[in-house]
C-alpha cells in the first residue's frame, strides 16, 4: 500500500479518488497551501489514526473541493454583513446556501459575524472551514465557541467521538499557547462544553483545565478563571454520564468558591465554582460557613444554601439556615424557603409561618407554597392558610408595588389542598368561579391535589384555556380515560396548549373509534392554519395517528406533507410510511420566514408596567450585534404595538420571568418561528433572553434572567439587559401587564 491509500485508504474509492485529485491540484493554490500547513498541525498535535481519516482529511477534500472546483465564483462574489446573518438565519437553506458565509470568511471585517455563522449552523462538516483562522487573535475567542457550538446539533453527529477528539486537541493545544486572558478562558469554557461520551475524554478535559491554572491561583486573571471554571461546571453537570470530578478539580474549585474576596472582578468566578461544586457534591461545611458569614455578594450566599443539603451534617445545616433566614437580600430568603422546606420543615415549620410577613412578595409566596407540606403545627397553618385565603380579594383587585392582588389567596388555595382536602373542598368550589382567571387555575390544581373529579370537569369547561389545560391534565392523572369524550371534545379548542393536554391525555386510549376522528379533525383544522407555533400540538396528535391509525388515514395527512414546518412534514412523512408499509412518502415543507432586515447594533426600549399590576418603568437595550434577526423582529413587533397589554404570565422567583404571550401560557406566541442566534454572551441576572421549546422555536416570547442562569448558555439566545428599573423587575408577579413597549433610542 503507497502512502497516499495508507493515510486515506478508509475512504470509499470515489472520495478517495477525488481528494487525490484535488491534492494534486491544490499546491497551485495558496489557500490549498494553507490548508496542507494546517494538515501537519493536526498531525503534530496528535489528532492521528482514525481521527486525522475521518475529521481532517475530509475537511481538506470539502474545502479543497470549494476552494479549487469554485474557487472563481467565492472569489467574485461580493457579500454584506446582511448576506451572511440572512444565509445563517435559513441555516444555509436559502437559494445561495452557505456560500455568503464561507465568503465572508476571506474577508478581515466580515469574519467575526461568519465565524459565529457557522458555529450556529451546527453542523459538523463546517469545522474544517474555522481551522486556519486559528491563528488570527482578533476572533480566536469567537472560533473556539464556534467549534463547540458546531458540534451541538443532532446526537447522532455531536456523538462522533473522532470528531470530539480532534476539536478537544485543537483547543487544548491552543489554550495552553494563549497568553490573553479572556480568549484563554473562551478556549477553556469551550474544553468544558465539547459533547463527551466517553469518560476517558471528560477526564482528558478536565485535566487540561486544571493545567492552565498557574501554581498560584491569584495570579491568573479573572476571565480566564471565569472560563476554566465554567468549563468544569460542564463537566460536573455531566457527571452522571461521565463521572465525578477528581480531587484535584473539586479541591481548585472549593479554593476558587471563596477566593479574592476583595475583588470585584472575582465574583463571576465564585458563582461558577459554587455552581460547579453543588452540581458534582463536593461542598463541604467550611466553604458553606466562610461564604453565609463573610460574602458580600448574595447570588454567592445565595448558592451557598443552595448548597446545604450536600453537607450531611443536620445540627450545621440547621445552624447556617437559621442565619440565612434573615439574609438581607431576598434572593438568599428565597432560597432558605426551598431549602428549609426540604431539610427542616418536617420538624418545625414555625419559621415558614413567620416568613409569610416577609417585606417582600416573592418571599411570602414562596413561604406559602413551602407549607402546604407536612408539617408538626397542622393545626396553625391550615388555620394561616385558611385566613390568607379569606382576606384576599374576591373579585378583580389593582396591587401597588408594595402589596399583592389574587396572589396570595391563589397560593393558600393550592397549599391548602394538599394538606388538608377535607378543609379546602370548600373554599376550591367557591373560587371555581372567581371572576379572576388565574385564581380559578390555582382552584383545579387543588382539585387535582385532592382529586376531586367533578370540579375538575366541570374546570375544564371554564372560558380561559389555561385553566381548562390544567383541568384536563387533573382529570387525566385522576379519571385516566373514563375522561376521553372531555379530551375529545377539548381538541377543537382554539388554544394550542389545551389541544396539547387533551392529544397528551388520549395516549394509549382504550376505544379508538370515538378518538381517532377527533384527532385527524383537530390535524386537518390547524394544520391550515399555517402556523408554525402549532408544532407541539400537532406533534402530539401525529403521535395518536402513529398509535391508533391505519392505511386509510393517510390521505387526511398527504397536506402535512408540504407544511410550512419542516419538522411537522417530516413527522408526518414518517406516520404516513409506518401506516402503509411498501410506500415511501417524503415531506416537502414550504417553510416561511418574515422578510426583517438584520438590525446593526444596539436598540433601547422602555417597558411601562400597568399601573394597576404594580407600575413602574424599567429599560433595556437588546444586542443587535450579536442577536441581529432576533432584536429586529422584536422591534418589529414592539413597532406594531404586539407587547402592550400583554403579560409576564411565568414567575419563577430565583430563576426567570417569563412574558409576551397573547395567550398568557407557553405555547402562544408569534410566529413563525426564530432562529436561535446563540454566542458568548451569558445568561447573566437581568439578561433578556428568547424562551423557546425546542432548538430554532422562539416565538417571541422573552425571560429575564432574575440570577446568573450559566445552564441557558448556548442554548437560549441573549437577546439583551436591564439597565434601568431593577426594582421594577424584581417586584413583576405572575400576571402582570406590560401597559406599553417602546423603543426610545439606539
Amino acid at each position: 500500500m503507497d502512502s497516499q491509500q495508507g493515510r486515506y485508504g478508509s475512504m470509499p474509492d470515489e472520495c478517495r479518488s477525488n481528494l487525490m485529485f484535488h491534492i494534486g491540484a491544490r499546491h497551485s493554490s495558496p489557500r490549498a497551501a494553507k490548508l496542507e500547513r494546517h494538515e501537519s498541525r493536526l498531525l503534530n498535535m496528535g489528532i492521528r489514526g482514525a481521527s486525522v481519516r475521518r475529521v481532517f482529511v475530509v475537511a481538506v477534500w470539502a474545502a479543497v473541493a470549494s476552494t479549487v472546483a469554485s474557487a472563481a465564483s467565492v472569489a467574485a462574489q461580493t457579500v454584506t454583513r446582511i448576506d451572511i446573518i440572512r444565509a445563517e438565519d435559513a441555516r444555509g437553506k436559502g437559494p445561495e446556501g452557505i456560500q455568503p458565509i464561507l465568503a465572508g470568511l476571506r474577508d478581515p471585517a466580515l469574519r467575526e459575524t461568519a465565524i459565529r455563522a457557522i458555529g450556529r449552523l451546527e453542523r459538523p462538516e463546517l469545522i474544517q472551514h474555522l481551522v486556519p483562522y486559528l491563528d488570527d487573535s482578533a476572533t480566536r475567542s469567537t472560533i473556539a465557541e464556534a467549534l463547540a457550538q458546531a458540534l451541538s446539533g443532532p446526537p447522532q453527529q455531536a456523538g462522533d467521538r473522532a470528531l470530539v477528539d480532534s476539536v478537544f486537541n485543537l483547543l487544548r493545544t491552543r489554550a495552553v499557547s494563549e497568553s490573553a486572558g479572556p480568549t484563554k478562558g473562551v478556549i477553556a469554557r469551550s474544553i468544558g462544553r465539547l459533547p463527551y461520551s466517553e469518560p476517558r475524554q471528560a477526564r482528558a478535559a478536565e485535566s487540561v483545565l486544571i493545567g492552565l491554572l498557574p501554581v498560584q491561583t491569584e495570579r491568573l486573571n479573572a476571565p480566564a478563571m471565569e472560563g476554566i471554571a465554567q468549563g468544569l461546571y460542564s463537566l460536573a453537570r455531566a457527571r452522571r454520564a461521565l463521572g465525578n470530578l477528581s480531587t484535584p478539580a473539586a479541591e481548585w474549585l472549593r479554593h476558587a468558591s471563596t477566593v479574592a474576596y476583595g475583588r470585584p472582578e472575582a465574583v463571576t468566578v465564585r458563582r461558577l465554582a459554587w455552581l460547579a461544586l453543588t452540581a458534582a457534591g463536593a461542598v463541604d461545611r467550611r466553604e458553606v460557613s466562610v461564604a453565609l458569614s463573610l460574602e458580600l455578594d448574595a447570588q454567592v450566599r445565595r448558592l451557598a444554601v443552595a448548597a446545604l443539603p450536600n453537607v450531611q451534617d443536620s445540627a450545621f445545616q440547621r445552624e447556617q439556615l437559621a442565619r440565612a433566614a434573615h439574609d438581607r437580600d431576598p434572593l438568599v430568603r428565597l432560597e432558605w424557603v426551598r431549602v428549609y422546606r426540604q431539610l427542616a420543615a418536617a420538624t418545625d415549620c414555625g419559621p415558614l409561618l413567620a416568613a409569610m410577613s416577609d417585606t417582600i412578595h416573592h418571599v411570602r409566596l414562596a413561604a406559602i407554597d413551602a407549607l402546604g407540606g407536612p408539617c408538626p403545627e397542622r393545626g396553625s397553618i391550615v388555620s394561616a392558610l385558611r385566613l390568607t385565603i379569606e382576606n384576599g380579594p374576591s373579585g378583580a383587585s389593582a396591587r401597588t408595588g408594595l402589596r399583592v392582588s389574587w396572589h396570595a389567596r391563589a397560593h393558600a388555595l393550592s397549599a391548602l389542598a394538599r394538606i388538608d382536602g377535607d378543609a379546602a373542598k370548600d373554599l376550591l368550589r367557591r373560587d371555581s368561579r372567581h371572576p379572576v382567571w388565574q385564581v380559578r387555575m390555582y382552584a383545579a390544581r387543588g382539585a387535582a391535589a385532592i382529586r376531586d373529579s367533578a370540579l375538575l370537569t366541570s374546570l375544564a369547561f371554564d372560558p380561559v384555556g389555561n385553566v381548562r389545560e390544567v383541568a384536563i391534565q387533573g382529570l387525566s392523572a385522576t379519571l385516566g380515560h373514563l375522561a376521553d369524550l372531555v379530551y375529545v371534545r377539548e381538541l377543537s379548542s382554539k388554544d394550542y396548549h389545551v389541544v396539547l393536554a387533551a392529544a397528551r391525555a388520549l395516549r394509549g386510549a382504550p376505544v379508538r373509534d370515538s378518538v381517532l376522528p377527533g384527532i385527524l379533525d383537530a390535524l386537518e383544522r390547524i394544520t391550515r392554519e399555517q402556523h408554525q407555533t402549532s408544532r407541539d400540538p400537532r406533534m402530539e396528535m401525529l403521535a395518536r395517528v402513529r398509535e391508533m391509525g391505519g392505511r386509510t388515514d393517510v390521505v387526511r395527512l398527504r397536506p402535512m406533507l408540504g407544511d410550512v414546518d419542516e419538522a411537522i412534514a417530516s413527522e408526518a412523512a414518517s406516520v404516513m410510511n409506518q401506516l402503509v408499509s411498501g410506500e415511501q412518502y417524503a415531506p416537502t415543507a414550504r417553510p416561511v420566514r418574515r422578510n426583517v432586515l438584520p438590525a446593526g447594533g444596539p436598540v433601547r426600549l422602555r417597558i411601562t408596567m400597568s399601573a394597576a399590576t404594580g407600575g413602574g418603568i424599567f429599560d433595556v437595550v437588546l444586542d443587535g450585534e450579536r442577536a441581529p434577526m432576533t432584536t429586529a423582529r422584536v422591534v418589529e413587533l414592539v413597532r406594531d404595538r404586539y407587547y402592550d397589554g400583554l403579560t409576564f404570565h411565568r414567575v419563577v422567583p430565583n430563576f426567570v420571568l417569563q412574558g409576551g404571550s397573547p395567550g398568557m401560557n407557553e405555547y402562544v406566541g408569534d410566529g413563525p418561528f426564530l432562529r436561535d442566534e446563540l454566542s458568548l454572551e451569558h445568561h447573566a441576572r437581568y439578561t433578556l433572553g428568547i424562551s423557546t421549546r425546542g432548538r430554532d422555536t422562539g416565538d417571541a416570547q422573552w425571560f429575564i434572567n432574575l440570577v446568573d442562569n450559566y445552564r441557558l448558555d448556548h442554548d437560549y439566545t441573549v437577546l439583551g439587559k436591564v439597565v434601568a428599573g431593577f426594582e421594577v423587575v424584581d417586584r413583576i408577579l405572575e400576571g402582570d401587564v406590560m401597559e406599553s413597549v417602546r423603543v426610545v433610542g439606539n
